[in-house]
């Protein structure tokens, strides 16, 4: 299984059309495993639980780690592994504006930008078990590669088309030169 991955964060998993939103399967409580992947049509859903990010997420997640990596215990690291997913998917601000949005983070930290932080260093060096969610990015990986023309497409559209007006001077334009 590769580890490589395409994506960076949650504005690019948002552009080619992959949504994130929080979930919501389990009546009370949920685990930091319930991490899921689906598609619908040429959009995907990423399903992730919900997490408080407030001034004890970081020693907790780094002390849980810290704990994962005694030798004396056999352990799959998935607290290690969940880490290094959310800091794939947290790059900066707008990473946690749009998880926040979605109900997956709760800030009770301060800005957006303190919570990026918290996860991008919590995340620096981190080797997870690349078999707790490889299923999962893998599913990422297919839905990005299979849409990238359309993610493409869509980008060049909002870009050079982000009014009626210049998308109608487009047109006349064209018509203009085929009626030459």
């Amino acid at each position: 299984m590769h580890t490589w991955q395409s994506y960076r964060n949650v504005q690019e998993l948002r552009a080619a059309g992959i949504h994130v939103e929080v979930e919501r399967s389990k009546e009370k409580g949920s685990c930091l495993s319930d991490i899921s992947f689906t598609t619908l049509g040429c959009l995907g859903y990423l399903w992730l639980p919900p997490i408080i990010v407030d001034d004890s997420t970081r020693p907790k997640f780094l002390n849980l780690i810290t704990y994962e990596m005694c030798l004396d215990f056999k352990i799959d690291l998935g607290i290690t592994s969940y880490i290094s997913f959310l800091d794939s998917l947290i790059d900066k601000a707008n990473d946690v504006k749009m998880l926040r949005k979605a109900g997956i983070l709760h800030n009770c930290l301060g800005s957006d930008e303190e919570v990026a932080q918290v996860f991008n260093e919590i995340g620096t060096d981190l080797v997870p078990n690349s078999e707790i969610y490889g299923d999962i990015k893998s599913k990422i990986e297919k839905h990005y590669y299979e849409n990238i023309f359309m993610n493409w497409l869509a980008q060049f559209c909002h870009e050079h088309f982000s009014s009626p007006w210049t998308f109608m001077t487009f047109v006349g334009t064209c018509a203009h030169y085929h009626s030459d």
